[in-house]
This record gives C-alpha cells, structure tokens and sequence, in this order.
C-alpha cells in the first residue's frame, strides 16, 4: 500500500500534537522520534482501561453465570 507524502505528514502531525513523537529539525529535513514520555502516559492510560473494561467484563460473565444457574 502506498502512502503520500502529505498523509505521511499530518499522520506525524497528529502523533506530535497527542505527544507520541519528538521532533528534530535537520535543514529542511524533520527527523521523528519516539517520546518516551507519551509512550509510557499512552500505556498507563491502556493499562487503566483494560483494568475497567476487564473487570467489566468479569461482572457480567458472574451475573450471566448466575442468572444460568437460577
């Protein structure tokens, strides 16, 4: 699949304005990088919703077992 430049571009833009990237300007060159600081605030915030969604998920599995034995 191909992909053009100016979608390259804003899927980079959006990634810095939601702080998952670093930039470093080279001449007219810009040089992405990983922010480690992003990254690890984008897990936390995983971590957290797959605690809710899974214990979600642990309720109604107990409640459907119950209601299957009454």
């Amino acid at each position: 699949m191909k992909v053009s430049r100016p979608a390259v571009s804003q899927h980079l833009k959006v990634l810095k304005s939601a702080g998952l990237v670093l930039v470093q300007v080279d001449g007219a060159r810009r040089l992405y990088g990983i922010d480690p600081n992003g990254i690890e605030t984008l897990k936390e915030w995983l971590d957290g919703f797959w605690d809710t969604t899974l214990e979600a998920f642990k309720r109604a599995a107990e409640q459907e077992q119950a209601r299957s034995e009454n």
